[in-house]
């Protein structure tokens, strides 16, 4: 069984096709690479995944189970999470408040135990707390964990929307730019936090520009182009495909 299954999947808005009849497999465990150039279909792509789009034709399976048609948290709540590339915070709380924020899906707060502050109320949201502090911890910001959101510099915003995400109790993350904006140091941080999560069991699936992350991080790299798939293989294969060097990367381009 796939971790992520794309069968014949269309997305149509208007009379534009974004994603043409697209064949696409992730397997457990892995970390994707989905490169292609602007207006490719690659966040329609992680939007048809993640809800936020329903599918014109096709499906979308994760673990063995449809998900095209179903709502944004409920495939949260299946464990298939995305970030985006514009990270949203909740600025002016504490970045631990943040990610405790991002617990919400597992919450099993009821609202007279949230009213009464039951003892059950307490100790879950006292757990929520503490899974918080472990996740700051565990991407680099458990320093952090009491500063204002507003007030972190943009590669930490990134790392605390990962942190936000990995709240939500995920088995798969779809990523979406998480090295945009950031300098050289800001990026290897990145990647080092990237190869954790997957140490930890989960599937990552990305979305990058910067093509040193792409090539260096990804077990395999799927490129589209105007909502078609014009390579898949592993990050060698792919440098050396003449097409995607002439759609993508420019005929002339080298890819260190």
């Amino acid at each position: 069984m796939h971790e992520l299954e794309a069968r014949g999947l269309q997305m149509k808005f208007g009379g534009v096709t974004a994603i043409a009849g697209l064949d696409l497999t992730v397997e457990e465990g892995e970390i994707r690479g989905l490169i292609g150039p602007n207006g490719a279909g690659k966040t329609t792509f992680f939007n048809a995944c993640s809800g936020r789009y329903p599918v014109t034709a096709g499906e979308i399976r994760y673990r063995g189970q449809k998900i095209s048609g179903m709502k944004p948290h409920q495939i949260a709540a299946e464990g298939l999470v995305r970030t985006f590339q514009h990270v949203t915070l909740f600025k002016q709380f504490s970045v631990l408040k943040n990610v405790v924020a991002g617990n919400y899906l597992h919450s099993r707060h009821s609202y007279w135990g949230s009213l009464l502050r039951t003892r059950k109320t307490r100790e879950a949201e006292a757990g929520s707390v503490a899974r918080a502090r472990e996740i700051l911890d565990f991407v680099g910001l458990g320093a952090l964990m009491d500063q204002q959101a507003s007030t972190l510099a943009h590669g930490h915003q990134k790392m605390l929307g990962i942190a936000i995400a990995l709240a939500a109790e995920p088995k798969m993350l779809l990523l979406d730019e998480p090295c945009a904006g950031m300098n050289s140091d800001e990026s290897r941080e990145m990647i080092h936090l990237v190869r954790r999560i997957r140490e930890t069991g989960i599937t990552i699936m990305l979305i990058e520009h910067d093509m040193k992350v792409v090539m260096g991080l990804c077990d395999r790299i799927t490129v589209l182009n105007f909502g078609n798939e014009i390579a898949d293989g592993t990050p060698e294969a792919v440098r050396a495909n003449a097409q995607v060097r002439e759609a993508y990367l420019g005929s002339q381009a080298h890819v260190a």
